[in-house]
């Protein structure tokens, strides 16, 4: 029974190392899922609202057929942060394709008329008085006219067109307002040992930015991050730490300058980590050691426990900061910017 009592005791003494998450916010989750619902072929061009509240989502709007429809719901549901969803969706009913109309037949063209000139009979000049014994004379055949055509004129040439040039591509200019999330993934690596405050890595759009559900920036291009605040910590003492915000957007040939919220890195406190090495070591080994012996095997437990942490922290080294290319961040707009495109090259960069 003894033994039992003392198990259950450190149990419950490792439980108290463990830590807990967080949740997702409904921002993230919606931008997530519209980016899903932009690279599925069946949805692209759907008029589908996402709408997140509490990590419930609801989808709304017109989808082309029930596959359509399954697809879009599975892409929601299988969201990180998703607890429910809500299906609002409607199936478009199939339209009829008009009749074509029917070709119009040019009628041959008639042929031209052929002029003739009536043949001309020849007289025969009075007959001279004859002998009545003498027989009368018959006249000489008629000589034929000679036949002639109209003659055809060549067909004129077409008129010379001059070609007209095409029209300038349809450009529009949308606000992005301020409070916008903008799911970014880095290209560049940060590390809190090697770089400064002032340079610039690069990045780019993880999910594409939607405004009143309509793709604005497509997922894929460029952004750059500016690196704000670097500490490297040294031995035994200090704390690393990056800071990072939005610098700039390059879309379609332009730059949009961005004013974001920051992202925030920092690494465990050297000193802080010590006082708790030290002082987790030896509370394990005062419990540890009045299981086992009493009182006064707790003092002998925790003053070994003391001393194998002071050991374990001599011997810890600085921790450092860094962020990997591949890594997705998430920022915030804190003000709007109006950005100039042309809906026909808003194409995915990926």
């Amino acid at each position: 029974m003894r033994t039992s009592t003392k198990l259950v005791a450190i149990a419950a003494l490792l439980a108290l190392l463990a830590g807990c998450g967080g949740t997702r916010p409904d921002a993230t989750i919606t931008t997530e899922i519209q980016s899903k619902l932009f690279s599925s072929a069946q949805l692209k061009s759907a008029p589908l609202n996402v709408n997140t509240t509490g990590g419930v989502v609801t989808l709304s709007g017109e989808v082309s057929s029930d596959g359509a429809r399954l697809e879009a719901y599975k892409l929601a549901s299988e969201t990180p942060g998703v607890t429910k969803v809500n299906d609002e969706m409607a199936v478009a009913q199939a339209r009829p394709d008009p009749a074509p109309a029917p070709a119009a037949v040019n009628p041959a063209p008639s042929p031209a008329p052929v002029r003739t000139r009536a043949p001309q009979r020849a007289t025969v000049a009075a007959a001279q008085p004859k002998p009545a014994a003498l027989e009368p004379v018959a006249p000489p055949p008629p000589t034929p006219a000679p036949v002639t055509t109209a003659a055809v004129p060549p067909p004129a040439p077409p008129p010379f067109v001059v070609p007209t040039p095409p029209p300038p591509p349809e450009t529009r200019t949308v606000e992005i307002p301020g409070g916008t999330v903008l799911r970014v993934q880095m290209v560049d690596t940060v590390d809190s040992a090697v770089n400064k405050a002032g340079e610039t890595f690069r990045a780019s759009l993880a999910a594409p930015i939607v405004v009143r559900n309509e793709v604005i920036v497509p997922a894929g291009s460029d952004l750059y991050l500016r690196l704000v605040d670097a500490n490297s910590a040294g031995r035994m003492a200090g704390r690393s730490g990056l800071t990072l915000q939005l610098a700039s957007l390059e879309f379609q040939g332009q730059s949009y300058e961005l004013s974001s919220s920051d992202y925030q890195q920092t690494g465990a406190s050297e000193g802080r980590r010590t006082a708790a090495t030290v002082g987790g070591a030896a509370a394990v080994g005062a419990v540890i050691g009045g299981l086992i012996g009493g009182g006064k095997g707790a003092a002998i437990g925790a003053g070994t426990g003391a001393g194998a942490g002071t050991v374990a922290s001599a011997a810890t080294k600085a921790q450092q900061v860094q962020i990997p290319a591949e890594t997705k961040l998430d920022f915030t707009l804190e003000q709007p910017v109006s950005v100039t495109y042309s809906p026909d090259k808003n194409r995915s960069a990926r």
